[in-house]
């Protein structure tokens, strides 16, 4: 094979991984370029290097489709003004723990994360509100008797979370976008968006269910502090 055809195979590719919505059972090609990664050293060794010029990593090529990672200084790093610009640093601190709140009621143990068949959970934003607001009086009930739980941003998070109105209409009937329904509702369209999770109706706000490249995402948060102790507040509350 010539390097110009293994280069464009390379980057073909390529374009499916960074396509969140490509499948390889409903893309012949994808499936096949996947099936010569696996067996094909010399594609391999070329895609790998071309992952890393670009600053980013491979983390699961598997039945699913390629899943990819990027490291801080890459270009494809998703930074708070890709995620929502103008907000606050009081709205920035509630939607990662949003964001925090959500892996964790979706995977909520290591065993959940290591479970291949633990691919589809379902969601919905008006029960993502009520267990994020069960979540952060748990924090805050804990923080209460030890004041040195979590860091000093987790514990201004969940604060900022207790304090903001549930639901809010703006007078053109919409939802606002800095209510706890509003920030749940973004949070969960921007997962869509990214090809994390899959919109299966409106009812309750909008309902989701998590797609195989979620659980991957959410694995590579296994080493953070903050979403353990969360994941940890998120099985007190047992069934939700």
């Amino acid at each position: 094979m010539h390097d110009s055809d293994l280069g464009e195979d390379v980057g073909t590719l390529l374009a499916f991984a960074l396509n969140p919505r490509s499948r390889p059972g409903q893309e012949p090609v994808y499936d096949e370029l996947l099936r010569r990664f696996r067996s094909e050293a010399p594609l391999r060794a070329l895609f790998l290097a071309v992952l890393r010029g670009l600053g980013l990593t491979l983390l699961d090529a598997g039945e699913h489709g390629m899943v990819l990672g990027a490291n801080e200084d890459s270009l494809f790093a998703l930074r708070l003004a890709d995620y929502r610009q103008n907000m606050s640093t009081e709205d920035r601190l509630c939607h990662g723990l949003v964001q925090l709140a959500i892996a964790a009621w979706c995977f909520p143990t290591a065993q959940s994360l290591a479970d291949p068949e633990a691919v589809v959970f379902q969601l919905s934003t008006s029960r993502v509100v009520r267990y994020l607001v069960d979540l952060c009086t748990t924090l805050k009930a804990r923080g209460e008797v030890d004041s040195e739980l979590g860091t000093p941003e987790l514990r201004e998070a969940w604060r900022a979370v207790l304090e903001r109105a549930e639901t809010r209409s703006t007078p053109d009937g919409r939802r606002a976008p800095h209510t706890l329904v509003g920030m749940v509702a973004y949070a969960l369209a921007s997962l869509e968006r990214g090809g994390l999770l899959r919109r299966v109706s409106d009812d309750e706000g909008g309902t989701y269910r998590t797609l195989f490249a979620y659980r991957v995402q959410v694995r590579e948060l296994g080493v953070h502090r903050a979403f353990a102790l969360v994941q940890e507040a998120r099985r007190t509350l047992g069934t939700i």
